[in-house]
């Protein structure tokens, strides 16, 4: 369904064309949210299409949910929250005088405010949307369970490369259940042939499809034209249709295409000092579109043909007029007053409003916007002085947060040039530490621990303060990570005692999590958890996002190197939920690494699949963390008889760039066993060389194990000045069944087949073979095989015969306990009764539901009736 708009004369109004079946699909949509199944619909199309057209259409069609609008303006710097509180004007007045108000406390305000009745929220043109209100989205996108709502948010495909914010949210999105994406086609030949004898027209309608492509918007532009032939482009209609105008008219279309997607109609006529007259010559003849108490363009395409045609001191006077009327207005929308600043080139104004739009975007959490708006400010302040010194420091600090680490690299540097210049102390030790940090961000790690030094060097320069503690706190940090434990140990405590000493919360909190690290690196576990948590509580009482975040990773982290699965998981997945609410993206995928990890480690493989991918899928994912997302796919790859080495080389020089051996290990063995499946033998002792060096000075009894079963399947006996960690020791001690017997305690089945491969035992073997057909895994199995040949052991020649009677096939334990749930015993009874961890018993039910193709425990017992695999209770 199309609505053609009115046109004025030559057109008539309420022309519906090939849109009958969006509408009813979004009607549908809408039924359910008003139900309590809240929607989320994302409506694309290419500009002109007819996206707001249809939003209209569903609008006009709701009589029960309450409507709410707003729209993102691709005029100036997007607005923070512009189109949320287009929508929600009630909220604007919470956002600017409550300026302590935190993000979190507002996107609850903002889905208060849309819970209260049942409603739809239609939001226009969301890829120019600002960071905040794409967050916001997210925000609500994930807690659409129980909501009387529908958002309709609409978006130009075009617009949307593979970097682009809007395609991030997408991409976060698009598992999420009430989540729907929808793409609005152009009209089709018969349906502009439709138009054209609706309106009345004359024009060829071949020529005119071929010309618009069926576009909408070009089609009643052209149909405006009133001409014979078919204009050229769409820019030519609109200009045709401007040109008819009075010149007083002509002079409002002009200055109206300067102020943004809306105008308010006395702003308007004073800025162009024409008659209100003029204004309504321009709505008479459908150049303008009244909407409420403004005025604009019907479509931003349009408005940017009128725009581009004015000439450069047109535009320029146009802007200063809006400056002027602005500030006699005493207006405090700093972002309109930085834009007609910047279009009329005054740089004092932009100077003093520039500033304040990037301090009010950052509150807001509108950070891409920030630092546009800084980026403005210093366009126009080239001075190399204190002032332009403290924007740069601003503008790292907002493109550290948006992933821009570079960037935030370069302005930093610019930075630290003034202060060093002006010869600043304090500031150039706040500098150096800074960009020590985002050295460290890039994986540039050499580079990060000079300038952590020098930080130290000039702070202590100036006697003991605050700024010297974080210093202090950088260094350990850098220490802890070099695997240096006892300069790491020194340096936080003399971050902490002299944060103490001056109440600087921060550093204290970021030493503390230094400390318990390293304590529990080397041994002193409960120590260092209850330092971790230290850091943990204080972070979570003072809602300080970042060092939150790091407590819970590193909490997380120890858990996983001494695989307490349980713990690891617990603690980030809190992180990550953590995280999710105050979208702090950098470290929520960071954390999705590390559980990627933890779920492998399991055999937990789809689910590691599922947050690998949200990983990998961010284009400007930060080095340490694009790492660790690439060992563990290139694991899974090997085992699976995929492309693996793809993954682990663009890993490789990631984690040789930085020197730490906690990326450098786990790539070391991810391409050691990835050699080892691929039958290149030579190559698995090379791998573990990148490591070992490292491992034997810092022995530690998981990694050194690990390392040691690798080296001996290389054929190579190696000293290891430290006891290993007992599953790996069995191992290599030929204790088969022992060690796959700890290993499943643990809940690490393909480690428990590993240990069976080399098994002289026919029954070890054929069990090993079990557990990697449930994984899944056949290029793991094949390789097993193929070495228990090579090393004259006998080789089981198929799946067991209670396997082969199996419809499903189901190995015989896997059926054992189908047939036990079946009779309704819990898993601990099902591990009791057979003698098994519930972990066990928990790998096995998953390999079950994989191999019956069925989501629940319920649904495969049901199936496994039909098929006769296990017997009626």
């Amino acid at each position: 369904m199309l609505f053609a708009p009115p046109l004025t004369g030559a057109l008539m109004t309420g022309v519906l064309i090939e849109r009958a079946s969006f509408l009813a699909s979004l009607e549908g949509l809408l039924g359910e949210a008003a139900g309590g199944s809240g929607r989320l619909v994302f409506l694309g199309g290419e500009a002109g299409v007819g996206k707001t057209t249809l939003a209209t259409a569903l609008a006009g069609t709701s009589h029960g949910p309450r409507v709410r609008r707003g729209g993102c303006d691709s005029v100036t710097t997007a607005e923070p929250l512009g189109p949320i509180l287009d929508a929600l004007p009630e909220l604007v007045q919470t956002v600017d005088q409550d300026a302590g108000v935190s993000r979190l406390r507002l996107f609850r305000k903002v889905r208060d405010v849309l819970s209260e009745s049942p409603m739809l929220l239609v939001l226009e043109d969301v890829h120019w949307a600002d960071e905040a209100t794409l967050d916001i989205l997210c925000y609500l996108g994930r807690r659409l369970t129980g909501a009387e709502l529908m958002i309709l948010a609409t978006f130009r495909s075009e617009e949307l490369s593979r970097d682009h914010p809007l395609t991030v949210v997408l991409g976060d999105l698009a598992s999420l259940p009430g989540v729907i994406r929808m793409q609005l086609p152009p009209l089709s030949a018969a349906g502009v042939r439709q138009l054209l004898a609706a309106e009345g027209s004359d024009l060829d309608a071949d020529a005119v499809f071929q010309r618009t492509g069926g576009n909408p918007f070009y089609v009643t532009e052209v149909l405006a034209t009133g001409a014979e032939r078919v204009p050229a482009t769409v820019r030519d209609a609109v200009l045709a249709r401007v040109s008819r105008l009075s010149p007083a008219a002509q002079e409002v279309a002009g200055v109206t295409s300067i102020l943004g997607r809306h105008a308010e109609v006395d702003f308007l006529a004073a800025v162009s000092g024409r008659p209100l007259a003029a204004v309504d010559e321009c709505l008479d003849r459908g150049v303008l579109v009244m909407d409420g108490t403004t005025v604009g363009f019907r479509h931003d395409l349009a408005r940017l043909a009128v725009e581009q045609s004015l000439p450069t001191a047109e535009r320029a006077s146009a802007h200063a007029r809006a400056l002027a009327r602005l500030q006699a207005l005493g207006s405090q929308d700093h972002r309109r007053l930085a834009h007609h600043a910047a279009g009329s080139g005054d740089r004092e104004a932009v100077a003093c409003h520039a500033p304040l739009a990037a301090a009010r975007a950052a509150r807001l959490g509108a950070h891409r916007e920030a630092a546009e708006h800084l980026d403005l400010a210093l366009r126009f302040h080239q001075a190399p002085d204190r002032e332009r010194a403290e924007l740069l420091d601003q503008l790292s600090y907002e493109c550290y947060l948006t992933d821009q680490i570079a960037r935030a690299r370069d302005s930093g540097l610019a930075a630290l040039a003034i202060y060093e210049q002006e010869k600043d102390t304090r500031s150039i030790g706040t500098s150096q530490r800074w960009l020590s940090r985002l050295f460290w961000f890039l994986g540039q790690n050499a580079d990060s621990e000079r300038y952590a030094a020098a930080a130290v060097a000039t702070l202590e320069q100036l006697g003991p303060g605050p700024g010297l503690a974080m210093a202090y706190s950088n260094l350990s940090q850098l220490r802890m990570l070099a695997d240096d434990h006892a300069e790491a140990l020194q340096w936080g405590e003399k971050a902490i005692a002299l944060a103490r000493r001056f109440g600087d919360r921060d550093a204290e909190m970021h030493a503390l999590n230094n400390v318990g690290a390293v304590l529990a690196w080397i041994g002193e576990v409960a120590e260092g958890r209850v330092r971790l948590t230290q850091s943990l509580d204080m972070a979570l009482a003072d809602d300080a996002h970042e060092h939150a975040a790091r407590a819970y990773t590193n909490l997380g982290h120890n858990y996983l190197r001494n695989r307490s699965f349980a713990e690891a998981d617990r603690y980030l997945r809190a992180g990550i939920t953590y995280c999710t609410d105050r979208d702090l993206d950098t470290w929520r995928l960071y954390m999705n690494a590390w559980l990627a990890h933890s779920l492998a480690e399991q055999g937990r493989y789809p689910a590691a699949d599922r947050y690998l991918a949200d990983v990998l899928r961010h284009p400007h994912v930060s080095p340490i963390t694009r790492v660790c997302a690439l060992t563990v796919t290139g694991a899974l790859a090997a085992r699976r008889g995929r492309d693996a080495m793809g993954p682990l080389d663009e890993a490789l020089p990631i984690a040789l760039q930085t020197g730490e051996h906690q990326r450098l290990q786990p790539l070391a063995i991810a391409r050691a066993e990835a050699a080892r499946i691929a039958g290149r033998p030579a190559d698995l002792a090379a791998e573990i060389d990148r490591t070992w060096p490292f491992a034997i000075t810092h022995p530690e009894p998981w990694e050194v194990g690990e390392l040691s079963w690798w080296l001996y399947l290389a054929g190579e006996h190696r000293q290891v000045p430290a006891l290993l960690a007992s599953p790996f020791a069995l191992m290599l001690a030929g204790e088969h069944r022992a060690s796959a017997g700890e290993w499943r305690d643990l809940g690490c089945p393909l480690w428990s087949a590993y240990a069976l491969a080399f098994s002289p035992q026919l029954e070890d073997a054929q069990e090993c073979l079990e557990i990697l057909d449930g994984l899944d895994v056949p290029a793991a199995r094949y390789a097993v095989l193929r070495d228990r040949r090579a090393r004259g052991l006998v080789v089981p020649r198929g799946p067991r015969a209670a396997r082969r009677a199996s419809p499903a096939g189901l190995t015989a334990r896997e059926t054992e306990v189908l047939q036990l749930l079946a009779e309704g015993l819990s898993y601990a009874e099902v591990a009791e009764r057979l003698v098994l961890s519930e972990k066990t018993v928990g790998h096995h039910v998953s390999a079950v539901l994989r191999k019956l193709g069925e989501p629940t425990r319920s649904r495969a017992v049901a199936k496994a009736l039909r098929l006769g695999v296990i017997q009626p209770r």
